[in-house]
C-alpha cells in the first residue's frame, strides 16, 4: 500500500512539475508574441510611407529641406508656328507685341493674350489680378482658365510695381496665382518665364532697375520650385551681357520687348516645349 501511495505521489508529482513548465512556456510564449506585435503595430508603415520618412526625415528636417528642382523647360524637336501661336500668354504689356506678332506670321492662328486694362499686372496681387477677357470683361485669370481651359499658360509677369514690392509679398502672391489657376483648370500646362531687364538709360517713373529685374528672376524661379511648374529663361534670351535689355530687342519706352525681340521669344517656345 505504501508502495502504491509513493508511486501515485511521484506521478502527481510529475504532473504538477509539467503543468508548472507548460504554463511557463505559453507565458514565455505569449510574452513574446505581445512584444512582437507591439514593435509592429508601432512600426508599421505601408511600403509609400516607408519611401516618405527615408526620404524626408524629420519635420525640421522637411521644413530646412528645398520644396524640389527647378524644371527647366525642355528642348524639343521644332514644332509648328501654330503650336506656339495658339499658346495662352498670360502677360504684362512689355509682350504686348506677341499681339502684333500673330496677326503679321499666325496665317489664322489665334493667340489667347491675358493683360491687364493699362493699370500694371502685379504679380504681388496674385490671384486678385484682374485681366481683359475676350467679351471686353475683366476676370481674374482664374475664371478666365476656368472658362476656356487653356492647353498651356505661360506667365510672363513680375516687373509691374516691383519697386514696391517686397519678396515675399512677390512670391506669395505669385504662388496664388498659380494654385488659382490650378484649382479651376487643373490639365493645363504652367510655364513661367524670366523677365527681361530695361534699356541702359531707362528713364521710367517706376523705379525698374537691372538689380531689381535680377532680383524679381530669382523670386520666379523659387515661385516655380515651390509650385513645381516650368521654368523658361527668357532673359538669358533678351538681356545683353551686361544685364540690360538688349539694344535689338527694345522698344522707345525702354522696357518692353520689340518685334525682334518677340521673334526670339517664339523662336524658344517652337524648341522648347512640354506636352
Amino acid at each position: 500500500m505504501k508502495n502504491k501511495l509513493s508511486g501515485l505521489h511521484n506521478i502527481l508529482w510529475a504532473i504538477g512539475i509539467l503543468a508548472v513548465g507548460l504554463a511557463l512556456l505559453v507565458g514565455l510564449v505569449v510574452s513574446m508574441s505581445a512584444r512582437h506585435e507591439g514593435e509592429r503595430i508601432s512600426g508599421t508603415m505601408t511600403l509609400g510611407e516607408g519611401i516618405q520618412r527615408e526620404k524626408r526625415g524629420s519635420a525640421s528636417e522637411l521644413d530646412a529641406a528645398p520644396a524640389g528642382e527647378l524644371m527647366a523647360l525642355p528642348e524639343v524637336k521644332k514644332v509648328a508656328l501654330d503650336e506656339v501661336l495658339t499658346t495662352t500668354f498670360l502677360c504684362d504689356k512689355t509682350l504686348l507685341g506677341l499681339r502684333s506678332y500673330v496677326e503679321t506670321y499666325g496665317d489664322g492662328a489665334v493667340a489667347s493674350i491675358w493683360t491687364d486694362n493699362g493699370s500694371g499686372f502685379y504679380a504681388a496681387k496674385g490671384a486678385e489680378s484682374q485681366i481683359v477677357f475676350v467679351d471686353g470683361s475683366l476676370v481674374t485669370p482664374a475664371n478666365a482658365a476656368m472658362i476656356t481651359r487653356p492647353r498651356k499658360v505661360v506667365f510672363y509677369i513680375g516687373s509691374d510695381g516691383l519697386a514696391d514690392t517686397t519678396e515675399q509679398d512677390f512670391i506669395n502672391g505669385y504662388v496664388g496665382l498659380i494654385n488659382s489657376i490650378r484649382e479651376a483648370s487643373p490639365n493645363t500646362i504652367l510655364i513661367c518665364c524670366s523677365i527681361a531687364s530695361i534699356s541702359s538709360n531707362y528713364q521710367g517713373s517706376d523705379g525698374l532697375t537691372p538689380e531689381l529685374v535680377a532680383r524679381a528672376n530669382a523670386w520666379i524661379r523659387q515661385v516655380c520650385i515651390q509650385t513645381g511648374v516650368w521654368y523658361a529663361d527668357l532673359a538669358s534670351l533678351l538681356n545683353d551681357d551686361n544685364g540690360y535689355l538688349s539694344d535689338a530687342y527694345l522698344m522707345p519706352d525702354g522696357r518692353s520687348i520689340a518685334a525682334a525681340g518677340i521673334a526670339i521669344v517664339v523662336d524658344y517656345f517652337r524648341f522648347h516645349g512640354i506636352s
